[in-house]
């Protein structure tokens, strides 16, 4: 007969993902704080401006880092040190190409130099996370976000008449402790030029997919609609988002086991656990939507979440499936099956434009039932992959 993972080996992934998540969701926490400080301070309106400011720095930031962060895992040592380096030396240059920028535009500088600092600070933790280590990588995350958020808030709260684009440069220079670690990295390490192949060209079109996927709703709401529906949304997104990276996290304790075996389903995580920690995100979405009705909160707001419940669930059981599909090299699959939920996610948001948050979840649900969908059906009904070579 044969016998199932071990169930020590099991509880120790699990111990991980929850470790991981506990300190994500405490740093997550601190950010919501910060974000309805915000709203506090200068009003929903001012507040979507930054969140869409915000998105968009996703939306630089995370394409040019997603290279780095597929390939991390899989590559050798050598290689993944040099190209280490090459992440932190993007970053730095966005980093002074957004403080050029900030006199002009707050908007645009903020974007890019938020893109700089995350990817800086992707470089420092690559390591913990290529090594399977998620509950260090994101105890990391929240040192830096306590130490960004403190100094930002301190603005805030002390000095008379303060300025959003003060208080946001100040939560950017507490993050910017990654910045010294990557000059760090360049000089141990010689940087390497990107490989340029068409397997490159999947990595970074899913990407650029990926964090439309991620940010598309609140930016066009924030056109098609208003400040306030985006700053609305964001919220519920943001919990969505974060609760979701419970599966990541659970995914990426087995990066080892998966790059040894080169990518064996078998390895990875199992789907009941995988479906058990989904569940645990979808209800605490939907007890969140029930809180916000009994409260008489605003209906635009209780009903988001509603909507958002099951988006939960089904992106934390993608998330696990993503890690498993970037470890069997899988990139112009995933390529693809974003694409098409992008064009639904986005399509519906403005066919739907005219309900504002509701709308724009309701068409998160449905893009995600196909791109969910799609990734857990293609690991867990598909046979292992075997005999590929782990080159990147």
């Amino acid at each position: 007969m044969t016998e199932g993972p071990p169930v020590p080996a099991l509880g120790s992934h699990l111990r991980k993902a929850f470790e991981a998540s506990g300190w994500m969701y405490s740093s997550r926490a601190l950010v919501f704080g910060w974000a309805l400080l915000l709203t506090h301070q200068f009003g929903i309106g001012e507040y979507g401006i930054y969140a869409m400011a915000f998105a968009a720095g996703s939306l630089i930031g995370v394409p040019l880092d997603s290279y780095f962060t597929v390939r991390a895992p899989r590559v050798d040592d050598a290689v993944f040190l040099r190209e280490r380096a090459t992440r932190a030396l993007i970053g730095m240059t966005l980093v002074v190409l957004g403080v050029l920028i900030w006199p002009v535009s707050f908007g645009a500088g903020f974007a890019v130099a938020k893109a700089g600092v995350d990817l800086c600070f992707q470089a420092s933790r690559s390591n913990l996370i290529r090594d399977g280590h998620p509950e260090r990588a994101q105890r990391a995350d929240a040192i830096r976000q306590v130490l960004g958020l403190v100094m930002g808030s301190a603005y805030l709260l002390l000095v008379d008449n303060p300025s959003l684009s003060f208080a946001a440069a100040l939560y950017l220079i507490g993050c910017g402790l990654p910045i010294l670690r990557g000059v760090r990295a360049i000089a141990e390490h010689a940087p390497i030029r990107p490989e340029l192949t068409g397997r490159t060209a999947y990595i970074l079109t899913e990407a650029v997919g990926g964090v439309a996927y991620v940010q598309a709703e609140v930016i066009l709401l924030g056109l098609l609609g208003s400040p306030s529906s985006a700053g609305y949304y964001s919220f519920g997104s943001t919990i969505v988002w974060s609760l979701a990276s419970l599966g990541q996290s659970f995914g990426y304790t087995f990066h080892e086991k998966l790059r040894n075996s080169n990518g064996a389903v078998a390895s990875g995580p199992p789907l009941p656990t995988a479906v058990w920690l989904s569940v645990s995100t979808g209800v605490v979405v939907a007890v969140i939507a029930v809180g916000l009705r009994i409260v008489d909160a605003e209906d635009v707001l209780w009903v988001t979440f509603a909507w958002l419940a099951p988006v939960s669930f089904l992106r934390t059981l993608s998330s696990v499936s993503t890690v498993v599909l970037s470890m069997q090299h899988r990139d112009s699959f995933r390529m693809k099956i974003t694409a098409v939920s992008v064009v639904i996610k986005v399509g519906l948001v403005v066919a739907l434009r005219e309900s504002g948050g509701p709308g724009a979840a309701v068409a998160f649900l449905v893009s995600d039932l196909v791109m969910s969908g799609s990734y857990t059906a293609s690991v867990y009904r598909r046979r292992p992959i075997a005999g590929r070579t782990v080159d990147g």
